[in-house]
């Protein structure tokens, strides 16, 4: 009997380390499958967040919380915090929108963008939003506020470039001054100028030879042409020169009457003699939406 029990004894003291190192291997793929769990959770998490899809984003990190061992994790906490942040500014954003309030709008965008910047949702919204008001403003013809725009689109957007990149590029083509125009523009400035600058002539000449006259007839009310008084003298033969100075610039005169003439005539050459209109082309073409963003089809007859 004294050995069966010793026999026992002996089973018992080999299989106590076998079982320690059981439950302590147990513990440890509980502990590893725990965490990456935790791990799986809060990546996807991590990429809702950047691309701004903050309600999937918060529910993943709300499973973070319910990992055991993780129920007090500041790290998920504080993105919950972000992600609330996140949803309440665009629907704030939404609502102002809806309300036809832009500039309040683009604030509330902002602030999303400075809580994330990566915030890829955001951007499209921003990007939607210059674009639509560009197509809004081209249409009207205001071009310039419509230029602006469109570049504000492309700050916030990498899939639409090259469309809004070919609106700027219409804008520009329209800002564009015709040939034509600005010759007339050239000749009309040409006549205003070489006239008035011939009517200066005039007026100086004239108002010259008015003072001499009027000195003359003061100092010499006789017309003997003797003068005894040398200040009336000096008098008279300054008024003298100045007009004789004036007289002198009568060539001048006459050539910018010369120009003014020439010019006026050839302005009114371009008005009378426009150019041919290129005929109407007929066909599909492309132009701004104004109802949405991206381009629209119109069919020329």
């Amino acid at each position: 009997m004294i050995k069966p029990f010793y026999l026992l004894l002996f089973f018992l003291f080999l299989s106590a380390p076998i079982a320690s190192t059981l439950a302590s291997g147990r513990t440890s793929v509980v502990s590893l499958l725990t965490d990456d769990e935790y791990d799986r959770y809060k990546k996807k998490g991590d990429d809702f967040f950047k691309e701004g899809r903050y309600l999937e984003a918060r529910r993943q990190y709300q499973n973070c919380l319910e990992v055991p061992g993780f129920e007090n994790d500041i790290y998920a906490k504080e993105q919950i915090e972000e992600c609330t942040k996140g949803l309440a500014l665009r629907q704030q954003a939404t609502d102002a929108l809806a309300q036809n309030k832009g500039q309040e709008a683009i604030r509330l965008f902002g602030q999303l963008l400075n809580l994330n910047p990566d915030d890829a949702v955001t951007k499209t919204q921003l990007a939607d939003y210059y674009e639509r008001e560009g197509n809004q403003l081209f249409n009207q013809k205001k071009y310039i506020p419509a230029r602006e725009s469109y570049t504000q689109a492309l700050k916030y957007t990498t899939t639409r470039q090259e469309t809004l990149r070919l609106q700027i590029r219409t804008i520009d083509n329209l800002l564009k001054p015709s040939k034509q125009v600005g010759l007339k523009v050239a000749t009309g400035l040409v006549a205003v100028g070489a006239g008035a600058f011939a009517l200066l002539l005039r007026n100086d000449f004239q108002n010259k030879m008015g003072t001499l006259s009027q000195i003359s007839q003061t100092v010499d009310p006789s017309g003997t042409g003797i003068i005894d008084n040398p200040d009336a003298y000096r008098q008279y033969n300054d008024a003298y020169n100045a007009a004789e100075s004036a007289q002198k610039r009568n060539g001048l005169y006459k050539a910018s009457i010369g120009i003014a003439a020439v010019a006026t005539v050839a302005e009114l050459y371009l008005l009378l003699h426009k150019s041919p209109k290129t005929p109407r082309a007929t066909g599909f073409h492309w132009q701004p939406s104004s109802q949405s963003f991206g381009l629209a089809i119109r069919y020329t007859f």
